[in-house]
Parts: structure tokens; sequence; C-alpha cells
């Protein structure tokens, strides 16, 4: 063979290669792992000093209500709207599973969710079309924390167009912080801050 057809024929399995991940789903598991490593320097997180100025002010013209007026479908079925979960703070994260960022920040998440579950309410709502394959996703990953779906259209104050976003409402309905992109919820800061909307 000669030295070009050799370096094709590489290409070619190389090509091969990539089309074979493409099309079994495996890039899907292969980007969430990458942004996993880059979610742990700590560079896309949220900007929680910013937002505690929010949840520290004392002008109420200051603080936005949170539309608590948006209701979801639970895992069984059942329709449960923000009102009755605004005794607690809300964590609402919104994602998918054809979404490589949003997988790359679940574990965090679901390490968050162990800590915190009886101190916020975690309100977990994908936008897949087929609601079961967020149930399958669930299961197949071992979490127990709660998923929902759409049950209207997203209020303005919410719908960013981005996924993952990931909104907190502090105890008292307000909007205290919107983040759109991954970032690593399993950290002291973030569990300190969840703390201080209580």
């Amino acid at each position: 063979m000669t030295q070009q057809k050799k370096f094709n024929f590489k290409y070619l399995l190389l090509l091969i290669a990539v089309a074979v991940i493409y099309f079994t789903g495996l890039h899907k598991p292969i980007i969430a792992t990458v942004q996993r490593g880059i979610l742990k320097t700590g560079l896309l997180n949220p900007d929680l000093e910013q937002t505690k100025n929010n949840t520290d002010a004392t002008d109420s013209e200051a603080l936005v209500k949170a539309d608590l007026d948006i209701s979801f479908y639970n895992e069984q079925n059942e329709l449960v709207s923000l009102k009755s979960l605004s005794d607690k703070p809300i964590f609402l994260n919104f994602w998918a599973t054809w979404c490589p960022p949003c997988i790359a920040e679940m574990p965090g998440i679901s390490n968050l969710y162990q800590d915190q579950k009886n101190e916020v309410n975690f309100v977990l709502v994908s936008f897949d079309t087929d609601f079961q394959k967020a149930r399958d996703f669930k299961a197949k990953k071992g979490y127990s924390f709660p998923i929902y779906r759409i049950a209207n259209d997203l209020p303005d104050m919410y719908n960013t167009g981005s996924l993952p976003t990931t909104i907190c409402i502090d105890a008292q309905s307000n909007l205290v912080l919107t983040h759109m992109g991954m970032a690593d919820y399993d950290t002291q800061d973030f569990r300190n801050y969840l703390d201080g909307l209580k």
C-alpha cells in the first residue's frame, strides 16, 4: 500500500468510528463526561455574590416576585403548581435528556437533592417531547429527585430559551437567581446560598 492510500485508509476508519459514535447516540455521554470535568473547575458556576444583594435588600422594590401561577405534571401525572410549593425555597431546573450540558450537571444536582430535599423543593422540568424518555433516564441513572413536565406555557421570567437553566426562588417567593447554562451545584457555597433563602 502506498503512503497516500494508508493515509486515506486511516481517515476513512476515523470517519467510520465518528459516524458510529454519533449515530448510536454514544456522543452524548462522552460530551457530558467532558463537560462534567469542566464543571469541576468552577468556571461556569452562578455568581452567588451578585444574587446575595437581591436577597439582602430591604427595599421591597429591589426584589422581584416570582410568578407562581404555573403548573407541572409530576411522574404520577398529577398537576403540581409552584404556588403549592412556596413554603420552602424552590430549586427549579429546566433540562432534557438530549442536552449534554444538562446531563453533565445532573450528578451534582442529585447530590444536592440528597442533602437538601427536606429544606428545599426541587422541581426538575424535562423538556423532552416524550416524558417517558426522562423517566427512563432517571431510572437508569438511579436518581431519586422528582421530575416534571410542563403543563402550560412558561411565564416570561422563566422562558430563557436556554437549556439547562436553573432558577431559585426564596421562601418569600422572590426570584433570586436565574443561571443559564450548566453549573456545579454540588458545592458548599451553593448549599450555604440555599440556606440563606429559607
